[in-house]
């Protein structure tokens, strides 16, 4: 009897064990359903395991891909982590994604990338295209610029909705800064984070530093096939002037021998109305000739020949802060008298890349007020240009003889030139 009564014990010791086991899940199975459009599929696994990947994606049919499963809730749902419940998702799928993205920015007519410039909504829409084996977007290409709000509404479905999170500004968007949306967006969706770019070092472009934030997903979605490079040194671009660094590219946001590039890379007076009225004059002397020695005397003839004299605003010696205003009144009116005429040669002299000055001072033993221009050679002597006064002798006096362009410090001491204190 007490045999018999160990047995039943110990049976039912095994039944509750069982029990437990059962509800442990070891005897359990978790069931997920998955409707993808039209279909649905039942999958099985224990409780802590984890959804095949593989199983998952195939469940696309061709030509799309899976971006989110979403929950009845509305929720993102995450099947890489393991499955504890039953569940239901829905899957949210877009077109299939092309094995390498094609290039959809392209360089202008001389290499310049234009980082900053507003992406249209034309170069956009390749850009998201280029994406896809079969897509394109409705109606972003007739935007002339594109925000941050209207990408998002653009690839909203297309990516899983948390890829997709802080697309919200509502200024135009530039060139670079969608680069660095569009390409991380499709590499991220191809690899996830096991991707990097192949090189921290890239110039495909003058304007477009591979050291700036952005630069490296800029230059993926550049087509380089008219990548120009540049040599060290000054280039002119039609009128325009810009220097470049040993690797080619421009300089930006700097003062280089006393010249400011701005933030395009191109060499500005501070003034925009100034530069574009030296940019007009510059560019048929720039067409004309090749060397800046060249050009230089080009634009001091230019200005001796084609302006008149009449009086205007005089300055005392040393005076500064004139040069500007009298250039920009010379160059769109034609008229002035010495302090414009020096003020015109200096703009157009600094638009070639001239680190060159217009004073204030006197001249002759009569102390007569007057404006000219200086500059420094090589070996730090003084170079004195003195169009309006060649210009005098010239078409007031008859003198053919008189010439007063890149005087040495010999020839300009013949005619007593008095500076301000600033100039020793």
């Amino acid at each position: 009897m007490k045999k018999k009564s160990i047995l039943l014990l110990c049976a039912i010791l095994a039944v509750v064990l069982a029990c437990g086991a059962w509800g442990d899940g070891l005897f359990t199975r978790v069931t997920v359903t998955l409707t993808v459009g039209d279909e649905t599929h039942t999958l099985h696994a224990q409780p802590g395991d984890v959804l095949n990947a593989d199983e998952l994606a195939s469940f696309a049919m061709d030509g799309e891909r899976i971006v989110a499963w979403i929950s009845p809730s509305g929720q993102t749902a995450d099947l890489s982590e393991p499955v504890e419940y039953n569940a239901s998702y829905t899957a949210l799928v877009a077109p299939a994604l092309v094995e390498e993205m094609a290039p959809w920015l392209s360089l202008d007519e001389n290499g310049l990338s234009h980082p900053d410039a507003p992406v249209s909504g034309e170069e956009l829409a390749g850009g998201i295209a280029a994406m896809f084996a079969d897509y394109e977007p409705d109606g972003m290409d007739e935007l002339e610029t594109v925000s941050e709000s209207e990408l998002f509404e653009a690839l909203y479905g297309l990516f899983a909705p948390e890829m997709l999170e802080g697309l919200s500004g509502t200024e135009p968007m530039t060139r670079i800064e969608c680069a660095k949306v569009i390409y991380p967006l499709y590499m991220n969706s191809l690899y996830g984070d096991s991707w990097g770019y192949d090189t921290e070092y890239r110039v495909v472009a003058a304007d477009l530093d591979p050291l700036r934030d952005g630069a490296d997903a800029m230059a993926e979605c550049i087509d380089d096939s008219d990548a120009v490079h540049y040599e060290e040194g000054l280039v002119n671009l039609n009128g325009y002037l810009y220097r470049a660094d040993d690797a080619g590219l421009f300089y930006m946001d700097e003062t280089v021998d006393g010249l400011y590039y701005g933030p395009d890379g191109r060499y500005t007076s501070g003034s925009t109305e100034l530069d574009a009225l030296v940019a007009e004059a510059l560019v048929p002397i720039c067409d004309e000739y090749e060397t800046r020695e060249e050009m230089l005397r080009a634009a001091y003839l230019y200005v001796r020949d084609n302006f008149t004299y009449l009086r205007r605003n005089y300055y005392s010696v040393g005076d500064d802060g004139w040069q500007i205003d009298e250039a920009v009144t010379m160059l769109s009116t034609s008229r002035g008298n010495c302090y414009n005429y020096a003020a015109a040669f200096w703009a157009l002299a600094r638009g070639l890349g001239y680190d060159a000055t217009a004073v204030a001072g006197t001249v002759g033993w009569d102390h007569d007020p007057h404006g000219w221009v200086i500059m420094y050679d090589a070996e730090g002597e003084r170079i004195t240009y003195d169009v309006e006064l060649e210009m005098a002798y010239r078409y007031q006096r008859g003198r053919y003889d008189v010439d007063m362009y890149a005087m040495g410090p010999w020839k300009a001491n013949q005619w007593n030139y008095v500076y301000g204190e600033q100039f020793g």
